[in-house]
């Protein structure tokens, strides 16, 4: 598909996306470093099941695993046990139930717990709006640094735009994104903008369907400090 037609395409006429069960979709990494587990938790108060499937960076599945669920018992997958460690083993890890769940994250850094994150939001499957915006903070000063994820739970292309601003409110970094199905992105902010004290503020990102976004968060000697997922849209922008 050409890129650009597709990218064109979805900006001016949006996306129709709808599925059967309801999806939860969260970003893993598992490469040499870097280590995902998912706890999944039924919160709904009945019995029920789910399938994990777990894409690589560019949007191939790589592996699935299911299994059933009394009411509020949990389930622990470590993403390296199910499809091991590679470069590209990063991005969407897509969870379907006919339940309700509660998604925990824990991050491993050389096999030792480095952060923790809880997710309830489900994929919204309704799109209707022009873009979905989403915003998280950044530093990219002489003692932090920022990698920024972009990520599509769909079978559909998606398109964004990544916006980068400096502490006073200027705009130092723009890009247009396209995501095929299932497919991720990182924005290393090192390689994108220069390294100053005021370079730290808002990042803003819109895109034509609701994904997740996840903010990692390094200290000066690359050492990962926090990663961040966010799942809700903080604003909408309907079609005029």
């Amino acid at each position: 598909m050409n890129r650009l037609i597709a990218l064109l395409a979805i900006i001016i006429i949006g996306i129709g996306i709808s599925v059967s069960a309801t999806q939860y979709a969260v970003y893993y990494a598992s490469t040499e470093q870097q280590d995902t587990a998912l706890i999944l938790m039924n919160s709904g108060g009945n019995e029920t099941y789910y399938t994990l499937k777990i894409y690589d960076a560019y949007g191939s599945l790589l592996d699935a695993v299911s299994g059933d669920l009394a009411p509020f018992e949990s389930d622990y997958h470590v993403v390296s046990d199910i499809v091991g460690n590679a470069a590209t083993y990063w991005g969407l890890a897509l969870v379907e139930t006919p339940g309700i769940m509660t998604i925990g994250l824990e991050t491993f850094m050389d096999k030792g717990w480095q952060a923790s994150e809880n997710v309830t939001d489900a994929v919204m499957t309704d799109v209707t709006a022009k873009y979905y915006w989403y915003g998280l903070n950044y530093a990219n000063t002489s003692d932090q640094a920022t990698g920024v994820v972009a990520v599509n739970p769909f079978d559909t292309p998606v398109a964004g735009k990544f916006f980068v601003y400096d502490a006073s409110g200027n705009q130092v970094h723009s890009e247009d994104f396209l995501l095929d199905p299932h497919e991720s992105t990182y924005f290393a902010l090192r390689k994108l903008l220069t390294t100053a004290d005021s370079m730290w503020g808002a990042i803003d990102i819109k895109a034509t369907a609701p994904i997740v976004v996840a903010g990692e968060y390094f200290a000066a000697n690359g050492t990962l400090l926090n990663v961040d997922e966010i799942t809700r849209f903080y604003f909408y922008e309907e079609f005029q």
